[in-house]
């Protein structure tokens, strides 16, 4: 990772944006490259992709992973968050790896479990809705343990394995690093401070920030993790409109929200961290997550164009954390 005074700004790409727009024909995909491209030129440290199959059609993840890799030549790209639980984890760990040797040290796999509002998109791939966070856990556990060891057995509630080796192995030893989201749920936090190599978050509050944190120290001193994990990154995903004029910012941001989750722009606020102004209202904002130990900050553009938007956020708000 660049350091930025310590500070890290990702983009996420609109790989749902372009299938939208489409209106159910096949999607113009150009635009996703020429904004990765746009990015790294501007001096993004990274980019993003979404990832969902049936509840938020997008560009699937991994094709679309490889595409941005070999079309760009410094950024780092992830995933905020590719939903693990949905891919068998020897086949994700082979993609992960190959991704790695392909491409190496710039490969940033984000992993969640996903909401449960996803019930239909889980059950029609096979995964009890019920089962996805104990498959997930058991599929993080696996992904790892295959690329640090050269043979690996695990018998777990949904998968076992007897003396699987991996190849090709991951140019990165111990493979990428993996990231993992988690609000304030127990279970995540746990699962971040045991297998996390990064933690990523949206909660809504610097208040509900810290105590997630207070909480994954807590609980990677229970598994002896705690010196590992409190150097882990800590990354926030924020949901943005950034403009000189600040109240443009706030109509454009609350007009996208509303419509594209059918909700008044106060109920979205109150499930997403959602940050809008010229550049030092959200200098302010970000900086007192920065305080309680945020330094990436992944950012998905709301309201007006990506390209705007992208210039905006490289002219009004990087140069303040320099």
């Amino acid at each position: 990772m660049s350091d930025k005074s310590n500070f890290h700004f990702g983009y996420l790409l609109p790989t749902r944006g372009v299938v939208v727009q489409a209106k159910g024909g096949a999607p113009e995909t150009k635009p996703i490259f020429t904004l990765a491209s746009s990015a790294e030129s501007l001096g993004l440290d990274s980019v993003w992709l979404g990832d969902s199959v049936l509840a938020k059609p997008r560009l699937e993840s991994f094709t679309t992973w490889a595409a941005i890799l070999a079309g760009t030549k410094r950024v780092h790209v992830g995933t905020a968050v590719m939903l693990a639980a949905l891919r068998h984890p020897v086949m994700l760990a082979q993609s992960l790896a190959t991704l790695d040797c392909i491409f190496p040290g710039r490969v940033l796999p984000g992993l969640g479990v996903g909401r449960p509002d996803l019930k239909i998109e889980f059950e029609t791939l096979g995964v009890p809705l019920n089962e996805r966070a104990r498959r997930f856990s058991e599929t993080v556990e696996i992904v790892k343990l295959l690329m640090k060891e050269p043979k690996v057995s695990f018998s777990g509630k949904h998968f076992s394995l007897n003396d699987v080796e991996l190849e090709p192995r991951p140019a990165t030893p111990g493979g990428p690093p993996i990231w993992i989201s988690s609000n304030l749920v127990e279970s995540g936090l746990r699962r971040v401070a045991r297998f996390s190599d990064g933690w990523i978050t949206n909660s809504i509050t610097v208040d509900l920030y810290r105590q997630c944190w207070e909480k994954i120290m807590a609980y990677a001193e229970e598994v002896n993790r705690a010196e590992i994990v409190a150097k882990i990154p800590q990354c926030l995903y924020v949901t943005m409109n950034i403009n000189p004029d600040g109240k443009k910012a706030e109509k454009e941001c609350g007009d996208f929200l509303s419509k594209y989750y059918h909700k008044s722009f106060e109920e979205i606020r109150n499930q997403l961290l959602v940050i809008v102004g010229d550049g030092a209202q959200v200098e302010e904002q970000l900086r007192a997550y920065a305080d309680a130990g945020a330094r990436v900050f992944v950012v998905r553009f709301a309201g007006g164009s990506q390209e705007e938007q992208l210039e905006n956020f490289v002219s009004e708000l990087m140069p303040r954390f320099k």
